[in-house]
């Protein structure tokens, strides 16, 4: 269990890494001076244009914040940093889900910028008879937080343009407004100082996918770890009983094995009701998400659907040991004797090799043929998944480490045919995507690969 203070830059959780917010006095700012313009919209006491009004509105509705940060910070530095901002069509897809059951639920984002995922699910609230009571009530089943004051601002501005452009009001707008309008959404840090989610009915966010150090106290992983993971995993430790928690989560948390041991520690405080791939998160970002839902429930039995632990082995793993290629080339020194040796350009994509023309020396562990190689690096939905080639002659070979070494375990070439065969199929292919979405193939993944017998 995380527990204890994870050290983050000083700047907006919910931008995804740090990304430099401006204060809220720096009126210098593009950005200051953007937040400015929203909140002049909520505080018109004077006629505007309905043509202007509703340009206005639709852009500060509709993912305007994080175009205007793409347009102030470079891309490669929200790529560093990993500053993603929530669009319309994830937004509506944690919306969908955190409203589908019974009854109006109390929801909470806590790293909520500049409050996309509350707008998505103010959209799916009722209306009151007037703009202050539809305010007041949407005000008691909103809450979020964020180290940004700027975002704060913001998001109470978006909720207030919102609810006036549902309900078809006009400027000027009554100056008697409460001052205190979602007062549960304010400024706070989800990690160093959680906020109390006992009374939530649920947890939503997009969580930064930056990289940040693993608390010293945490039982599941050290050292560097994306940052998604220790929001998720906070925001389901504080959940209250019965409370649901739903993500856009990157990709590699559900598929990659560095995480093989968080997803076995939150299986003991509940249920993943659902992991769903969606693909790249946004035309600007080339990281795959998915959607992750999870259910809070200490008292369930899992004994009705946690899977054994060797179930996994049942295809490819029950008849190939599977290794990473020990040789990482720019770190170990060439010491010791001298053998052939393969990295992931020489190799003939599904052929077969037999006389290696390359070698080095190396005093670390070598494979002796016949066996597969899959070389790691390997897009979703680029082609093949798993391009593979047969190794054989007679001389044990040292592999590099961008290559995923098949050894079959009755020793036998015609074996390793087989696999090559299963491995240029369609069906390992989608497979592979949904099993699948970060860009490394992982030795776990292709244990778990069934062995198709109808390739």
């Amino acid at each position: 269990m995380c527990t204890g203070n994870i050290e983050l830059p000083k700047t907006d959780t919910s931008l995804h890494g740090t990304v430099p917010v401006p204060a809220a006095s720096d009126q210098s700012d593009p950005f200051s001076q953007y937040v400015d313009s929203v909140l002049e919209l909520t505080e018109l006491h004077r006629p505007i244009k309905g043509d202007e009004w509703h340009r206005r509105l639709e852009l500060c509705l509709d993912g305007e914040p994080g175009r205007v940060l793409r347009d102030r910070v470079q891309r490669k530095d929200l790529r560093r940093q990993g500053a993603y901002f929530t669009g319309f069509r994830l937004a509506e897809r944690v919306a969908k889900v955190a409203t589908s059951q019974t009854g109006i639920p109390k929801v909470c984002d806590p790293a909520c910028g500049a409050g996309d995922l509350l707008l998505a699910i103010a959209r799916k609230l009722p209306l009151q008879s007037t703009l202050e009571e539809t305010l007041v009530k949407w005000g008691n089943f909103l809450s979020g937080f964020d180290i940004s004051e700027q975002f704060i601002r913001l998001t109470k501005a978006r909720l207030i343009l919102l609810a006036a452009k549902r309900h078809g009001i006009y400027p000027p707008f009554d100056p008697s407004l409460p001052s205190d309008l979602f007062s549960d959404i304010k400024i706070g840090d989800s990690l160093t100082s959680p906020p109390n989610m006992s009374g939530m009915d649920v947890i939503i966010m997009n969580p930064p996918f930056g990289y940040s150090p693993a608390p010293v106290d945490c039982d599941w992983a050290s050292g560097r770890v994306n940052a998604a993971v220790l929001f998720v995993d906070r925001a389901i430790r504080d959940a209250a009983e019965g409370a649901r928690v739903i993500a856009i989560l990157p990709d590699v948390l559900r598929s990659g094995s560095r995480y093989t041991a968080w997803r076995e520690s939150i299986r003991a405080l509940g249920a993943v009701l659902h992991e769903k791939p969606l693909g790249l998160f946004d035309e600007w970002t080339d990281i795959d998400v998915y959607l992750f839902h999870f259910k809070k429930n200490l008292s369930l039995d899992r004994n009705c659907f946690e899977r054994p632990v060797d179930q996994a082995t049942y295809g490819i793993g029950k008849r190939f040991f599977v290794h990473v290629g020990p040789v990482v080339p720019h770190r170990h020194t060439e010491t010791g004797p001298c053998a052939p040796y393969i990295n992931a350009r020489l190799l003939p994509s599904w052929g077969e090799l037999a006389a290696i023309e390359t070698t080095r020396q190396f005093t670390g562990r070598l494979f002796e043929p016949p066996f597969v190689c899959v070389k790691r690096t390997s897009r979703p939905d680029d082609g093949r998944r798993a391009i593979a080639t047969l190794i054989s002659g007679d001389k044990p070979v040292a592999v590099e480490n961008h290559l995923v070494v098949l050894i079959p375990k009755d020793g036998t070439v015609q074996t390793c045919r087989k696999l090559m065969h299963r491995l240029n199929s369609p069906k390992t292919d989608r497979w592979l995507n949904t099993r699948l979405r970060c860009r490394h193939l992982t030795t776990r993944a292709l244990s778990e690969m069934p062995w198709w017998y109808k390739p």
